[in-house]
This record gives C-alpha cells, sequence and structure tokens, in this order.
C-alpha cells in the first residue's frame, strides 16, 4: 500500500486547511460581534467561564459556580496565560501540581478566565474557547501512577 503523498496533494491539503481555518475564524468573529451586540444591548449581567478538569470536559460555567469546581478559586490559586495575545488565564490549585522531570503537570480543575482593561472578569468569547481548546490539545499529557492514566495539563 502506498501511504506517499505527492507534492501537488499536500498544497491542495494545506490549501484547504488554510480557507477551513479562514472560515472558522470569520464564523467565530461573527459570533463575537453578535454576542458583544447583545450584551451591549441587553445588559447581559451574567459572566461566562470554562472550566475543565480530570473527572470533566471542557465546559462553559457561571462566575458564581467556579468555587464550586475550584474551591480556591479568587483566593490562593495560582494562573498561567493561554496567549500573549488574549487577556483569558487559566485558574488553578498550586497544590495540585506535579513536578517529575523537570517539568509541572497540573492533576486538578482549570477555570478558564477572562480579564477587561479594568481587571474585572468579563465572559469568555467563542474564539477564546476556541484558543482554550487549541491550549488543551497542546498541552494535555497522560501520565501513570500505579498502573492507571493520570490526565493532566503540561504548564511548561
Amino acid at each position: 500500500m502506498n501511504t506517499t503523498i505527492d507534492f501537488k496533494t499536500a498544497k491542495t491539503i494545506e490549501n484547504m486547511s488554510r480557507k477551513i481555518d479562514g472560515m472558522e475564524r470569520a464564523v467565530s468573529g461573527f459570533f463575537n460581534k453578535m454576542s458583544d451586540i447583545a450584551e451591549r444591548k441587553y445588559g447581559d449581567p451574567q459572566v461566562y467561564l470554562a472550566a475543565v478538569g480530570p473527572a470533566r470536559d471542557l465546559s462553559a460555567i457561571l462566575l458564581e459556580e467556579a468555587p464550586g469546581i475550584l474551591p480556591c478559586f479568587d483566593e490562593t490559586d495560582d494562573t498561567f496565560g493561554i496567549s500573549k495575545e488574549l487577556p483569558v488565564a487559566g485558574c488553578y490549585n498550586p497544590k495540585q501540581v506535579l513536578e517529575l522531570s523537570g517539568k509541572r503537570y497540573l492533576t486538578g480543575p482549570v477555570v478558564f478566565v477572562r480579564f477587561n482593561m479594568e481587571g474585572e472578569y468579563v465572559s469568555l468569547t467563542m474564539g477564546d474557547l476556541h484558543c482554550i481548546q487549541e491550549y488543551l490539545e497542546q498541552h494535555s499529557a497522560a501520565l501513570m501512577a500505579d498502573g492507571k492514566n493520570l490526565n493532566c495539563i503540561c504548564l511548561d
């Protein structure tokens, strides 16, 4: 079975991938603008964050729910940035970090937040959720402990 891809096919795949990424950005941008317009018009007081953990898939949560997922939320939690361009951070409990082979692995839940210019929590956008998902894909790791998989986030 021939598993090689010729140059022309590879270029076509690359171009299609770029077009799909462009469409994804356009759709996310549209929904972000619509969300901003609706928030200005209707004054949505709810702040939406995101959470993920070893026993929890990435999901949207309300600000009020964050302490139930991360008990130290907004008290003794540490943060990490997911992008230099975004005011989005992941909040976590520093007591749930393992250090192995010079790298730090987070074994507990994370609450992702967005900040405005005043440093207040504001709702995450669809674009933020996409960036969070990409970050998790790149930094997720499975460690073995006592014959069991331990899903973690590599912080380094």
